[in-house]
C-alpha cells in the first residue's frame, strides 16, 4: 500500500520537482546535509535553473522535496551533527566552536548538545583532548618549537581563548613540561572510561 502511494506522488512531481529532486540526490550522493543545508542548496539551485517556473510552486516542491529526502533517509539532522561534531573534535575544535559551528545549520540545540557529547564517547574529558590536539596542531605549549617566554604564553593563551577553550583547559594544556608528557596525557584521555 505504501509502495503504491510512493510510486502515485512521484508521477505526480511537476517538472520543479522532479528537477529539484535530481539536484537533491545528486548533491546527497556526495555530501552529507543538514534539512537546512539542503534548503540553501535546493534554493540557490532553483535561483540559477527555474527562475522561469512560479515562486511558489518553486518553494512548495523545495518543501516537499526535504520531506521526501528525509522520509527516505537521506537526510537525517541527528547522525549529520554526530558525524559533524565528531571531525570537529578529531580537529581540535572545543564544544563551543562546535555548537557554533552546528549552530549555523540551524539544528534544535538538544540534538547539538546530544552530538557533542556523543562525540567525546570513549574519552574522559574530551575538551582537555580537543585542547591538546588544538595546541599539537597550532605548535603551542608543550609542542612549540622554542622556549615559552611569558609574552608568547599570553600569546598562546589567547589562541585558545579564541578557539573557544576554558581559561583553566588552556593553562592545564600550557604547564605540561614537553611534547612527551602532553602525549601521554592525550593517551590516557583515550583510555576507556569505567
Amino acid at each position: 500500500d505504501d509502495a503504491s502511494t510512493d510510486h502515485e506522488s512521484r508521477g505526480e512531481r511537476g517538472p520543479a520537482e522532479r528537477r529539484m529532486m535530481n539536484k537533491a540526490v545528486h548533491y546527497l550522493g556526495r555530501y552529507t546535509a543538514s534539512r537546512q543545508r539542503l534548503r540553501e542548496v535546493l534554493g540557490r539551485f532553483a535561483e540559477r535553473k527555474l527562475a522561469e517556473h512560479d515562486a511558489d510552486v518553486v518553494a512548495a516542491a523545495r518543501e516537499q522535496v526535504i520531506d521526501d529526502c528525509v522520509r527516505l533517509g537521506y537526510v537525517d539532522d541527528a547522525s549529520f551533527a554526530l558525524s559533524q561534531a565528531r571531525g570537529k573534535r578529531r580537529a581540535g575544535r572545543s564544544k563551543l566552536a562546535i555548537r557554533r559551528a552546528l549552530g549555523v545549520h540551524a539544528l534544535d540545540n538538544t540534538l547539538i548538545d546530544q552530538a557533542v557529547a556523543d562525540a567525546d564517547e570513549g574519552i574522559s574529558d574530551g575538551e582537555l583532548a580537543a585542547a591538546l590536539r588544538h595546541a599539537a596542531r597550532r605548535r603551542l605549549g608543550p609542542y612549540a618549537r622554542n622556549d615559552v617566554d611569558q609574552p608568547t604564553r599570553q600569546r598562546h593563551l589567547a589562541s585558545f581563548a579564541r578557539a573557544g577553550f576554558s581559561l583553566a583547559i588552556a593553562r592545564q594544556v600550557m604547564d605540561l613540561g614537553s611534547d612527551d608528557e602532553a602525549d601521554t596525557l592525550a593517551g590516557d584521555l583515550r583510555t576507556p572510561v569505567g
